[in-house]
């Protein structure tokens, strides 16, 4: 079709008409220059031949029906109308899976960090105006955060607008409770990893999520785009939730919110569902020191979690290990082979985190285990090393370890592992340096006392010369 573009150059070479090298997720010359780098590397539009099958109409005659897509079409393949090529949401639909994209880096790729629910987006967009904000901001603070970009006034006023719109559906029930304003939540979620969180460590759009789900009859997911996004979502509510006490969720509702078809099997599944107990726990456990109760069964419940924490993470340990020795052997990388390899090592990094959690908790409860605390130094240092691993994945690719180190540093007081880990996690943080820094060491002195249910005095005392 005439006038319409059919290279893979970005934005800014086709302005300028220079030599782009298409390489994602920024070409040479827009990093050398320092300026948002959209579109390189991607087909701009894919027209597809629509096909009929003859249909006939209550007259008899022979009319013409569109034949509907395959499942896989359906999946992976996002149509460009033919009759708008050049209207806004077409070019938003378009920036959006360029950033998505599987084959882009994962130091940089969306899809891989934060769910394969966002393969779903696009096909939602021009439906839930929340969601099309939401979408418009994520998208432009990762094309600037990408090109090592301070936050763009845009990419804030965008967020802005976003937040703005998305209030305004909150306020309708029906509007409240959809899939895509509950989407539209999530990738709010995403941006904040962009442009930052004015200083706070936790996002408050953790917190609406848990709202919305409370809101609704049935809590869990409804069909499988729930589903692909409770896989994401869930941990954002989860780890949040073991520090906002404003979200106060049951038993029940924890279960139903990490309980999903996709992995409820597999080990990282069932490490989820041992976090899931933690904030009522944590809650319970708060409230029986307060109060001057016997902890004994509260704390071989917990201890009861922890073991299983272990196995599983033993296991998780073992499966990454055997993998990377096979990947050494063999000498072949495949696309699948490095996905398996980033998944696997990440998995490793939140089981780490997660046993942690319990471990703080088991020793609130009971200073005297000694044995918890050796464990915990051992800890720690796994989690130094697999920040050293996750090197490979920065930024995007390994911002959860931000997370683990956090967990690493609560879970000791030897002032010692505690300067390693606060170094790792200075430097790791540095990566999503913001116009409002966090305040880290207050942060993790927050975190640390959350964890150990208010009850830290006693066992700094023990490190104390």
């Amino acid at each position: 079709m005439p006038g319409v573009p059919t290279g893979r150059a970005c934005d800014a070479c086709r302005k300028q008409k220079k030599k782009c090298d298409e390489k994602k997720p920024a070409c040479g010359r827009c990093l050398r220059l320092k300026v948002s780098c959209v579109g390189s590397g991607q087909q701009r539009f894919k027209f597809k031949q629509q096909q009929f099958s003859p249909k006939s109409n209550q007259s008899g005659q022979m009319t013409l029906a569109p034949r509907s897509r395959s499942t896989e079409e359906e999946n992976h393949c996002f149509e460009i109308p033919r009759a708008c090529p050049g209207n806004s949401m077409t070019a938003l639909t378009n920036s959006f899976v360029g950033a998505i994209k599987r084959s882009t880096d994962l130091r940089y790729n969306m899809w891989w960090s934060f769910g394969i629910f966002l393969e779903d987006v696009p096909r939602r967009l021009g439906s839930n105006e929340a969601l099309d904000r939401a979408v418009d901001a994520v998208t432009t603070a990762h094309a600037g955060f990408c090109t090592h970009q301070p936050v763009s006034t845009e990419a804030i006023a965008k967020y802005s607008y976003a937040l703005k719109t998305l209030r305004v559906y909150l306020d309708d029930p029906l509007q409240a409770s959809a899939s895509s304003t509950l989407c539209a939540v999530m990738i709010l979620l995403v941006c904040q990893a962009f442009i930052g969180n004015n200083g706070q460590m936790l996002s408050g759009h953790a917190q609406g999520a848990a709202s919305i789900l409370h809101a609704r009859k049935n809590f869990g997911p409804r069909d499988d785009f729930e589903r692909k996004l409770f896989l994401s979502l869930r941990g954002s509510v989860l780890f949040e939730g073991l520090f906002n006490d404003a979200i106060d969720l049951s038993s029940e509702e924890w279960d139903a919110l990490v309980t999903n078809d996709f992995d409820q099997n597999e080990p990282e599944g069932q490490i989820l569902r041992c976090l899931a107990r933690a904030p009522v726990l944590i809650k319970r456990g708060k409230r029986a020191i307060g109060d001057g109760e016997d902890l004994t069964l509260l704390t071989m419940e917990v201890r009861q979690i922890y073991e299983k924490c272990k196995l599983i993470l033993s296991g998780l340990k073992a499966r990454t290990v055997e993998f990377e020795m096979t990947q050494l052997s063999t000498m072949t990388e495949t696309f699948m082979s490095r996905i398996l390899r980033a998944h696997y090592l990440r998995t490793h990094g939140i089981g780490l985190a997660i046993t942690m959690f319990f471990n703080c908790i088991l020793q609130a409860l009971d200073p005297s285990d000694c044995t918890c605390m050796v464990e915990s130094r051992s800890l720690v240092k796994d989690t130094l090393v697999h920040a050293q691993k996750s090197n490979m994945y920065r930024p995007v690719g390994a911002g959860y370890v931000i997370m683990c180190l956090s967990a690493a540093w609560a879970v000791t007081a030897d002032t010692h592992l505690r300067s390693m880990v606060e170094a790792t996690l200075i430097d790791y943080h540095g990566d999503f340096v913001t116009h409002n820094d966090v305040n880290i060491p207050r942060e993790l002195e927050r975190a640390s006392e959350n964890l150990r249910l208010g009850s830290t005095a006693q066992l700094n005392a023990i490190f104390t010369p």
